[in-house]
C-alpha cells in the first residue's frame, strides 16, 4: 500500500474484529486503495482520512445508523448500495448485524485533478453523503475497479484514472439531480451572493479557491459550497468556469484580442480554453470567432 496518504485499511477490519482487512487491493502510482472485509455486529472504524470513501454493501442485507459529514441518517444496507463520506469528514457508523463490505479510498487531490477543482476543495457531494445511494454505473464502474486492481498490471493507470474519473464525474451528475429534486432551503444571503459573484468576476484571470470564496462570507468551505449551490443551483467551481468562459466568448466577438489574451485574461492556457470552450460552445474559440464575423 502506498504511504502518500493514510490508508483506507483503517476503514476495514477482519470478521474477528482484528485491524488486518480480508482483502486489499491498490494501484500505488495513484494512491489509490480498494478493501474488501467482513465485521460483527457494532460500531464500524471511522476516522478521517485525505480521501473520498465510498463503502459498498457486497454480503447480505443489514441495517444501520451513521453520519458521514452530512447529518445522521437510518437505512436498510441492500446488495450494491454504496455510501459516500467526503475526505476528511469526522464520521461513525453502527450496523445491527454481520456486513461484509468494499471501500474504495480515492485521494483528494487525484479528485480535484479529475474534476478540474481546485486541490483544496472539500470534494462534497451535497445529498449523496446523506443518504444510501443506488447507481448501475457506479456499481459497475466500481466492480471494474477492483477486478483491475487484483491485476496488479503497471500498465493500467490510464484505465484506472478514466474509471476514477468517470466515476466522479458520475457522482456530480447524480448530485445535481438529487439536488434539484430537493425543496430548497438555506443558500447565500443577497449580500453574501452579491460579493461573491463580483469577486469571481473581477478574478477571472488568476486561480481562486473555495476557501477564499468562503473567508468573503465568512462561512466554512464545505458549508459555503452547499449554500452557493442552494442559491445558484451550481457549485462554486462549475459557476466560475460558466462565467470564465461566458467572458471569453464576449472577448472572441467584441475584442481584437488574440485567443492567447483572452486565454489569460480568463485563467486559462490556450489549449485549455480550447478545450473548455468547445465543450461548453460546440466550436473552438477561433471558429466562434469566424462565426461572429
Amino acid at each position: 500500500m502506498t504511504g502518500a496518504a493514510p490508508s483506507i485499511c483503517k476503514l476495514a477490519r477482519d470478521k474477528s474484529g482484528s485491524d488486518t482487512p480480508g482483502i486489499q487491493r491498490s494501484a500505488p502510482a495513484l494512491a489509490l486503495e480498494m478493501v474488501e472485509s467482513a465485521g460483527e455486529p457494532g460500531g464500524v472504524p471511522a476516522p478521517p482520512i485525505p480521501r473520498l470513501v465510498f463503502s459498498q454493501v457486497i454480503g447480505d442485507s443489514f441495517r444501520y445508523q451513521c453520519d458521514l459529514g452530512a447529518g445522521i441518517f437510518s437505512a436498510q444496507a441492500m446488495p450494491m448500495d454504496f455510501v459516500l463520506a467526503p475526505p476528511n469528514a469526522p464520521t461513525w457508523c453502527r450496523i445491527d448485524s454481520r456486513y461484509r463490505l468494499r471501500f474504495l479510498g480515492i485521494p483528494q487531490d487525484l479528485a480535484c485533478r479529475a474534476l478540474g477543482r481546485d486541490t483544496r476543495d472539500p470534494m462534497d457531494f451535497g445529498p449523496l453523503h446523506g443518504r444510501q445511494n443506488r447507481d448501475p454505473f457506479i456499481t459497475h464502474t466500481l466492480e471494474t475497479l477492483w477486478q483491475e486492481l487484483a491485476l496488479e498490471d503497471e500498465t493500467s493507470q490510464l484505465f484506472l484514472e478514466s474509471a476514477v474519473t468517470s466515476l466522479l464525474a458520475r457522482l456530480e451528475r447524480l448530485a445535481e439531480q438529487r439536488s434539484r429534486g430537493r425543496a430548497p432551503r438555506g443558500g447565500l444571503a443577497a449580500w453574501q451572493s452579491s460579493r461573491v459573484l463580483d469577486y469571481m468576476r473581477e478574478h477571472l484571470s488568476r486561480p481562486i479557491s473555495l476557501c477564499e470564496l468562503a473567508e468573503l462570507v465568512q462561512l466554512s468551505p464545505c458549508h459555503f459550497a452547499r449554500a452557493f449551490h442552494q442559491s445558484h443551483g451550481l457549485p462554486p467551481h462549475r459557476y466560475l468556469t460558466r462565467l470564465r468562459l461566458e467572458k471569453a466568448r464576449a472577448l472572441l466577438a467584441q475584442t481584437g484580442l488574440s485567443v492567447t489574451e483572452i486565454a489569460t485574461a480568463t485563467g486559462y492556457s490556450s489549449q485549455h480554453l480550447a478545450r473548455r470552450f468547445q465543450r461548453y460552445m460546440g466550436c473552438t474559440p477561433s471558429q466562434y470567432r469566424r462565426q461572429m464575423i
